[in-house]
């Protein structure tokens, strides 16, 4: 089990550790917004009810608390640092709800800016994923993870053009 703190409440939320109960998410789109430094400022309800925290449990968490530790470090890290340029990131990720359950979507991460350009948090768009290429991308995200060391990115993730300006809020 682990504890998160939540940084508008200063309560403590505890998440499961992962189960081997595998989800293939399917549904409406989920939505989660965070500040620069992470916490989670907006979820819709979908997310909300997917994820299994609460309204008033979430608003205030680090992101982290959802991100599955199964997954392969270079999927964040390439995630981070395609966000962290202003760009459009996508790909598969592995999520965790709070009884532990995991899930799988594809995922899109914007930056979100204030208006004079500078990034003021960030936006995760997350959808069913491609069933077909599931399997693929499993298998994929388990051999980098088998090479810890490696900098190679997955075909999976990558930067994406949304056209000009769809990040500006």
């Amino acid at each position: 089990m682990l504890e998160y703190t939540n940084s508008k409440t200063g309560n403590t939320v505890k998440r499961e550790a992962p189960q081997n109960t595998v989800v293939y998410y399917s549904g409406k789109n989920l939505i989660i917004e965070t500040d620069r430094d992470g916490y989670v400022t907006y979820a819709n309800k979908r997310f909300i009810e997917i994820s299994g925290y609460e309204k008033e449990e979430l608003i205030g968490l680090p992101h982290c608390m959802h991100m599955h530790p199964g997954m392969p470090e270079i999927i964040f890290r390439d995630a981070c640092e395609m966000t962290a340029l202003g760009k459009t990131w996508n790909g598969y990720m592995k999520n965790i709800a709070k009884d532990g359950t995991a899930y799988w979507t594809e995922t899109f991460i914007q930056p979100k800016f204030c208006e004079e350009k500078n990034i003021i948090g960030f936006m995760a768009i997350k959808r069913e994923p491609n069933a077909s290429a599931l399997e693929e991308v499993i298998s994929e995200y388990e051999r980098l993870k088998q090479d810890s060391q490696s900098e190679e990115k997955s075909q999976y993730c990558g930067e994406v053009y949304m056209g000009r300006g769809t990040c500006n809020f």
